[in-house]
């Protein structure tokens, strides 16, 4: 998905970002770990990227009169790698 379909999709979901931020850790863990987040810190360039994967979360496709297979989603993954801010 490109940068102009996630946003939307991201505002659609409302205030979810202060939710999580304001979330008790351990809640944000499982979140996380049922979204299947993964981070990987780069100290050398202060960067953060972040892998998701969506396809578990996605259900099968199927036609509108109905098909002899439901067809399955390909994989959706998004990653994104992020800056470090400097406080």
């Amino acid at each position: 998905m490109s940068r102009a379909e996630i946003t939307p999709l991201v505002t659609a979901l409302g205030d979810i970002t202060t939710v999580l931020r304001d979330a008790d850790p351990a809640d944000k863990a499982e979140v996380y770990r049922q979204l299947g987040l993964r981070l990987n810190y780069q100290p050398e360039t202060q960067t953060v990227r972040a892998e998701v994967d969506l396809s578990a979360h996605r259900g099968a496709m199927v036609c509108v009169r109905g098909a002899t297979q439901p067809i399955a989603p390909p994989p959706m993954k998004l990653s994104a790698t992020l800056r470090l801010a400097r406080f």
